[in-house]
């Protein structure tokens, strides 16, 4: 049976043993600082220094020459020298070009390419139905050429867009803040504006000249003879309609023609019924697929049969056969999500 090692020999040989492991550490540690100054130096610091003594004995003397000769004192002190090693930052920093003072500025940020939110809204405004009820141009105080376009939404409420230099809607989305669809529709749609300005949110005077020599002519901007002919616009009221294959005979039948583009005429009553079967659908021309544009007396007739909804606007979706409840299948749905069944479950139920 081995023999007992003694407590006291165990500790003295654990001390010697921390001692001899960190006693470098501690001695090194514990060790005091030398009091003889350091000779090393920095020969760039002692350069430095040389260099900024001497340019402050060349100012002094510069200084005293100047008061005895009596030259005026310049008041800003030249320090580019002694920093000469360190530049500062407004020496290296680039300014931004500044816009000449009759240069146009921009109300809004410019958009270099279409946001993803616009293309949500574009696609909306392709596939959802929509009306144009009328246009009409105007001048704001700066002579600012705008148009104001009334638009039947996908449910029926007549909406009013204003095509100016920051365009807006008087819609729900657009009273939050969003880019609605309605203004979307008008600028691509019914102005047929250039594709670079259809997604920025605010344009300037001379876009908006070129938008509206472009724009397709407004109807009643047309001079009309005795008739309601529009001089240069519509067409002959002979041949066929082309949606019943009948001809066209102006004295029994209400004739209505395209007043946005192309002029030709169709019976009223066959475009009523293809007007009917459009739902879904945006509105268009059956000759030349422009957005279809009543007249004067139609708008006021159709406003004057809407019904005021509860949020202000004049409902006419009785008048275009419209649905009232709105389709959320072209929509973000966060909620859905919650209620789709688990596409794997570990359960046999």
């Amino acid at each position: 049976m081995p023999s007992r090692i003694p407590l006291d020999d165990v500790k003295r040989y654990a001390w010697d043993g921390a001692a001899y492991r960190t006693g470098r550490k501690f001695s090194r540690g514990l060790r005091k600082p030398s009091t003889k100054p350091s000779t090393k130096s920095s020969s760039s610091v002692q350069s430095r220094a040389e260099r900024i003594r001497r340019q402050l004995e060349g100012d002094t003397l510069e200084a005293t020459r100047r008061l005895q000769t009596g030259a005026p004192q310049s008041t800003e002190q030249d320090t580019s020298s002694y920093l000469s090693s360190t530049p500062s930052r407004t020496q290296t920093q680039r300014r931004r070009p500044t816009a000449e003072s009759g240069e146009e500025k921009r109300l809004r940020r410019f958009r270099p390419k279409p946001p993803q939110s616009f293309l949500v809204k574009l696609e909306r405004a392709r596939t959802q139905r929509m009306i144009v009820l009328g246009r009409k141009r105007g001048t704001d105080a700066d002579g600012v050429p705008y148009q104001e376009i009334d638009i039947v939404g996908s449910t029926g409420n007549v909406y009013q867009v204003t095509i100016s230099r920051v365009p807006r809607c008087t819609c729900p989305d657009s009273g939050k803040g969003n880019e609605c669809k309605h203004k979307v529709y008008a600028l691509h749609t019914v102005l047929k504006a250039p594709e670079h300005l259809q997604y920025q949110l605010a344009l300037l005077s001379s876009e908006l000249h070129e938008i509206f020599a472009n724009a397709p002519p407004i109807p009643t901007d047309v001079p009309t003879d005795k008739d309601g002919d529009a001089d240069g616009k519509r067409k002959p009221t002979d041949g066929e309609c082309p949606i019943c294959y009948m001809d066209l005979d102006e004295e029994h039948n209400r004739l209505v023609w395209c007043k946005a583009q192309c002029g030709h005429n169709m019976h009223k009553s066959c475009f009523d019924q293809w007007l009917a079967s459009q739902e879904g659908r945006q509105v268009r021309c059956v000759y030349c697929r422009t957005p279809w544009e009543l007249d004067i007396g139609d708008i006021a007739a159709v406003k004057a049969a809407g019904e005021q909804t509860a949020e202000g606007y004049i409902n006419v979706a009785d008048q275009f056969g419209l649905s009232r409840a709105r389709d959320y299948s072209g929509y973000y749905q966060p909620w859905a999500r919650q209620f789709e069944p688990y596409s794997f479950s570990p359960y046999p139920w």
